[in-house]
């Protein structure tokens, strides 16, 4: 597996937003430390340069002392080199501080809605979630990247007015004073674009909502006339959004405004106040200068610190968001350590519904209804404990769990179960990147490995398809590619695995009769020796199966081989959907293909030379 940003991101403090944020924090304390030190020394030799611009002009330039100027003058270069090198460390920590937080909580994030799976969106909508892993994390991030400076800026402030009160007590006062004054003036401010933003990032996630429903079912829609409707609803959601934006960026825009006036008062009134002192004689000319640079200099931090409070702010709100994501407790629980079980190669069972998977052979189950295979299989490989061998009506637990040779898959740890029993589900997900990174998304098998399991799938044509072959791209979620072509890619990337038990549902729904054909001859021979369970009606399909299960409303009623169950009426009208009387061996009369089933999937129009 290609390595991630960090091995491991750590596990989140939940209990709270700012416990979230301080136990990122502390997970990355030595970098932050160093970045901070960094940010000290950068701002702390821009707050004393002003101080040796006054000594060089007080004892070097009146008071005529060529030496004294000459050193003064190394001072104040010797200060600018350590700014320099001072500036490029801290913005390197920074950057680095940013970007590990962000990796941080998004890996967090990941491995946390993987192991909760559908429990994530089953309490929080699709688009909230999407809006979340796209935004709030880069967000939580910033608060690591504007800390350092907001420790520096504190530091250096605290300097600044003690080098001016050794100068002047009132003056220093005007700083110790006019400081606390402007960041007061200027977190008020923030209060209400903080509520704007508040509510552009609801509209933002109900838009982001609305996209996602459009687009899932924009087929559907076309066809019942619905397009026109759903494109007027998102049209006025995101006019929504729009003048939400505006709002936000009337008060951001004077928000910047006014850090820039009120520190500039509180700079004129000190450079003001320096002026009439020098004119009484209470202070000297270079203590004037260097009070105006420590003026001018007090602007910077203090648009930190206003910049921190606005960061700090969002970052919450983020935490906050995240937290929600992250204390949804997964459907999973994973087995207690010193009780976990790992079960030799055997059979993998259903007790619940009397399916048996036999090691070394194929096996497929016909489901009447259909819709109870898919229930089914994800017991199966354990995918959900809450339909972790109950009643398929019910779903419920009653302790009859799937076993794997004899021993309940929740007694076995999660990572061992989804290394051993590989579930390929009926929706082909396809992501934006090449066709080999599509059947080889880890990168660890060869080209040749690569094309064999696309040989199985019969996807092997569609390297000629993809401009650039196994390095062409596809677009988003395969959107460039047929629904067949979608879900030959995801059979041959399941194929490729090569797992003990593979569990495949529908994996032909969306192909020609004639593909169909040639995968199930294949996929037999591919998969000799091991375990292989497929939900499937289709008449080209069960007759390679070792062992047909014929299940009606969740539970096994008949085992046997295909050209065994055929003697069941109920079973020959199911598989060959043949209304009237068929002969021996289930088929039409007249020797017809048998038609192809009518549970499958609508699949999207093809492209140009494609199949659907």
């Amino acid at each position: 597996m290609r390595d991630l940003p960090l091995k491991d991101p750590g596990t989140p403090d939940v209990r709270s937003p700012l416990r979230l944020l301080l136990r990122t924090a502390a997970q990355q304390r030595r970098s932050m430390a160093i970045g901070t030190a960094f940010g000290c020394v950068w701002m702390l030799s821009q707050a004393v340069l002003p101080a040796a611009v006054g000594k060089a002009l007080d004892e070097g330039v009146i008071a005529g002392d060529d030496g004294a100027l000459l050193r003064w003058a190394g001072v104040v270069l010797a200060l600018a080199a350590v700014t320099t090198v001072a500036a490029v460390a801290r913005h390197r920590f920074a950057v680095t501080n940013w970007l590990t937080a962000c990796f941080r909580t998004l890996q967090q994030v990941g491995r946390h809605t993987a192991r909760a799976g559908t429990a994530v969106t089953a309490r929080l909508p699709q688009g909230e979630v999407l809006a979340s892993t796209s935004s709030d994390g880069p967000r939580l991030g910033d608060a690591f990247d504007v800390t350092q400076r907001a420790v520096a800026s504190v530091l250096a402030v605290v300097v600044v007015a003690l080098l001016v009160l050794r100068t002047s007590t009132s003056l220093g006062l005007i700083v110790l004073l006019g400081i606390p004054a402007v960041l007061v003036v200027l977190v008020v401010l923030l209060r209400p674009l903080k509520r704007r933003q508040h509510v552009q990032r609801e509209l933002t996630g109900q838009l982001t909502a609305l996209g996602t429903d459009t687009v899932r079912g924009l087929r559907v829609l076309r066809g019942v006339g619905g397009e026109e409707l759903f494109l007027a609803r998102y049209r006025e959601q995101s006019q929504r959004v729009r003048a939400a934006g505006v709002r936000v960026a009337a008060w951001e825009s004077a928000l910047e405004a006014l850090q820039v006036l009120v520190p500039g008062l509180l700079v004129a009134s000190l450079v003001w106040a320096g002026a009439r002192a020098t004119v009484r004689g209470e202070i000297s000319p270079g203590d004037l200068v260097a009070l105006y640079g420590y003026a001018a200099f007090l602007t910077s931090p203090l648009r930190m610190l206003v910049e921190t409070a606005d960061k700090y702010a969002r970052a919450l709100v983020a935490a906050r968001r995240l937290v929600t994501m992250l204390e949804v407790p997964p459907r999973l629980a994973d087995v207690p350590a010193g009780e976990e079980r790992h079960p030799p190669a055997g059979p993998l069972a259903d007790p619940a519904s009397g399916v048996v998977a036999v090691p070394g052979e194929l096996t497929v189950v016909v489901s009447d209804p259909p819709e109870l295979a898919a229930p089914l299989l994800r017991r199966l490989a354990r995918f959900d404990d809450g339909d972790g061998g109950g009643s398929p009506d019910d779903g419920t637990d009653d302790g009859r769990g799937a076993t794997l040779a004899g021993v309940p898959l929740q007694r076995v740890p999660v990572a061992e179960v989804r290394r051993r029993v590989v579930l390929a589900e009926d929706d082909a997900q396809l992501f934006s990147g090449t066709l080999r990174e599509q059947v080889d998304p880890e990168g660890t098998r060869t080209d040749a490995e690569v094309l064999s399991a696309m040989e199985v799938a019969d996807a092997t044509g569609i390297v000629e398809l993809v401009d650039g072959g196994l390095r062409g791209i596809v677009t988003e979620r395969g959107r460039s590619l047929s629904g067949g072509q979608r879900q030959r890619l995801a059979l041959a990337r399941a194929l490729l695995r090569e797992p003990e038990v593979l569990v495949l549902l529908e994996p032909t729904s969306a192909v020609d009769a004639h593909t169909e054909a040639r995968i199930a001859a294949r996929l037999r021979a591919a998969r000799a020796g091991r375990t292989t369970l497929v939900a499937s009606g289709s008449p080209l399909v069960v007759p390679h199966a070792d062992t047909v299960h014929w299940l009606r409303d969740g539970r096994v009623v008949a085992s046997g081989r295909h050209a065994d169950l055929l003697a069941d009426p109920a079973y020959r009208r199911f598989v060959t959907r043949d209304a009237g009387a068929g002969d021996a061996h289930g088929a039409p009369a007249g020797g017809a293909v048998p038609a192809q089933p009518t549970t499958r999937r609508p699949v999207p129009a093809p492209l140009p030379g494609q199949e659907t």
